[in-house]
């Protein structure tokens, strides 16, 4: 079992998670959001404990280091904090379920809070989140509410009965629990910040959307 150490949390980011942490609570208070809001109330209450980290990559993160580049300007900070995290990272894949077809390879995900963290929490997930070019992220929804925060590479977001539209990075997306929701890719992959809070241990389901994309 890896033994935990701790470092203080409140405005002294002492490792790159910490620092990314607190970048990404900054935007979250400027966008000001009820869950931007949320977000940030639950980062200010991590607890204390740090586990070592335990790097694991996957194939698409060979292109990590080009998206960083390709970030605009006013997310600079963010896609700073990323890459100074970047050689911790434990990226992974989404479980075996059918319903996810070849999205299942074309993506991966890292936390770096929640139960398989650096930053151990039962109460809240952050991470980043990577889809290849021309990707089809199949509707879905779940327990948690969910925050997506695109950094780099441009998608066309479906959420909820809105009408399904591009969001370039830097802007949240807000999705609440049980609220369906999907991603299309263009050509060039995608890499983005998501958050899990509220029932983070309910329960997940896939499809609900009527509209599927040619890609």
């Amino acid at each position: 079992m890896a033994t935990l150490h701790t470092a203080p949390w409140a405005g002294k980011p002492d490792t790159p998670e910490d620092a990314f942490l607190a970048t990404l609570s900054e935007a979250a208070r400027r966008d000001g959001r009820k869950l931007c809001r949320r977000l940030l109330d639950e980062i200010e209450r991590l607890p204390p404990a740090r586990l070592p980290p335990r790097p694991v990559r996957k194939p698409l993160v060979a292109q990590l280091d080009s998206l960083l580049s390709a970030a605009p300007a006013d997310v600079r900070s963010l896609s700073g904090a990323v890459a100074a995290m970047r050689g911790r990272l434990r990226w992974q894949f989404a479980p075996d379920d059918p319903g996810f077809g070849t999205f299942r390879r074309r993506h991966c995900f890292c936390s770096l809070t929640g139960r398989d963290g650096i930053i151990p929490s039962e109460r809240l997930y952050v991470g980043l989140f990577m889809i290849d070019g021309s990707v089809f992220y199949p509707h879905h929804s779940h327990s948690a509410d969910e925050i997506y925060l695109p950094i780099s590479g441009d998608a066309v977001y479906a959420v909820g009965a809105n009408a399904p539209r591009t969001v370039l990075p830097g802007e949240f997306i807000q999705i609440a629990s049980w609220t369906t929701h999907a991603v299309w890719t263009g050509n060039r992959p995608v890499l983005m910040v998501w958050a899990w809070f509220g029932d983070i241990k309910g329960g997940y389901r896939i499809g609900g959307g009527n509209h599927v994309p040619k890609l």
